[in-house]
């Protein structure tokens, strides 16, 4: 419907544009001592362009104005592009096993002032890979707490190191932790308990956890009948 309103309204301006151009009329213009008279045609000619003018002028300086905005912004727009990128290429690397590649494209996207948790994480998992620990832990200590998301991905990758440290008491600290801060602990990451209560020994924890991951369906029957078992056994034998 506006679109019609709109076309009506430029035939009317067209057809009264028409008129005024056709009329033999003129216009004086008085400022003394001076006089001028022009053709109503030459008149409206002079107030389009005039009006034509004004508005060019105003868009310039409006642009003008907003160019360090729009130049920022274009450079904010290209350096996301390029972050993105370099995910993509660390995310591929690590799972395709170039620990070395993943960590230094996730690297460079830090160093371009990139915030998302992931990227100190993705660099974290691959310089652990590489038995860099120094390096590990300096990427981890730039994963911060401002979201959720955050908080479960930095203590479920300490866990995990730790883990694969042979360290199950400091991965159930962590994964405790996790939990006391208020995040519901997801089926990854009660499998993950689960390998830590059985690694340190703590029966009674695998029985309780293995509950947990029954009642999710989070783990294959057979498998959480062997485990029982072994668990029933060992507490058994600790009595």
């Amino acid at each position: 419907m506006k679109y019609l309103v709109s076309i009506l309204v430029l035939f009317a301006l067209a057809v009264a544009l028409s008129t005024l151009l056709q009329n033999g009329a003129y216009v004086l213009l008085v400022y003394p001592p001076y006089r001028i008279e022009l053709s109503l045609r030459l008149f409206v000619l002079l107030l389009l362009a005039t009006f034509g003018l004004v508005y060019w002028l105003t868009q310039m300086f409006y642009l003008a104005v907003r160019l360090p905005e729009l130049a920022h912004k274009m450079r904010l727009e290209r350096a996301q592009h390029k972050a993105r990128k370099l995910l993509d290429i660390a995310l591929s690397s690590f799972f395709e096993g170039r620990y070395a590649e993943a960590e230094k494209a996730a690297a460079r996207a830090i160093k371009m002032g990139e915030t998302s948790a992931l990227y100190p994480i993705v660099a974290a998992r691959a310089a652990h890979e590489l038995a860099a620990i120094e390096r590990r832990d300096a990427y981890m200590s730039a994963v911060g707490d401002r979201t959720a998301g955050e908080t479960t991905m930095r203590f479920m990758t300490a866990a995990r190191f730790k883990l694969d440290q042979h360290d199950p008491q400091g991965a159930l600290k962590d994964l405790q932790t996790l939990r006391e801060s208020g995040m519901k602990l997801h089926s990854g990451a009660l499998s993950m308990e689960l390998k830590a209560q059985q690694e340190a020994g703590n029966w009674d924890g695998v029985l309780e956890v293995l509950a947990q991951l029954e009642k999710r369906k989070a783990i294959d029957a057979p498998l959480a009948d062997r485990i029982r078992r072994h668990a029933l056994a060992e507490k058994g034998r600790q009595g």
